[in-house]
């Protein structure tokens, strides 16, 4: 794989994503628009993972840590990624608050619209 591109978008789609879920397409919408600039753009993988029939969450994982992370003009973005009626949850907005302390820029976007009038400033 080379930075900031994927082989297929398969390999780098959560299971909310491959279901159709306005978030997920959002994303896509998303990780299109910066990866055809030429930038780079990743999804994290926020989520547990289900073992079996119980669902685990990962103790090592940052809740709250936003759903993409992207680099573009030496710059870097976190993208929280929500539908028009998605809510924040409270580990969410702690890490825009951590985001936002260090000097970096955290978008809320509920559109592709949204990170391009960001990464046009």
């Amino acid at each position: 794989m080379v930075w900031g591109k994927s082989i297929t978008d398969k390999y780098f789609m959560g299971d909310e994503m491959r279901k159709g879920s306005p978030e997920g397409h959002i994303q896509l919408q998303i990780i299109h628009y910066i990866k055809a600039r030429g930038w780079v753009v990743g999804k994290t993988k926020t989520m547990g993972v289900r073992r079996g029939k119980s669902f685990c969450f990962d103790p090592y994982t940052f809740r709250g840590f936003s759903d993409l992370v992207a680099f573009v003009n030496h710059k870097i973005y976190f993208i929280e990624v929500k539908s028009k009626t998605g809510q924040q949850s409270d580990d969410q907005k702690e890490f825009q608050k951590c985001v936002e302390d260090a000097g970096l820029t955290y978008i809320l976007a509920r559109s592709v619209e949204d990170v391009m009038k960001e990464v046009s400033r």
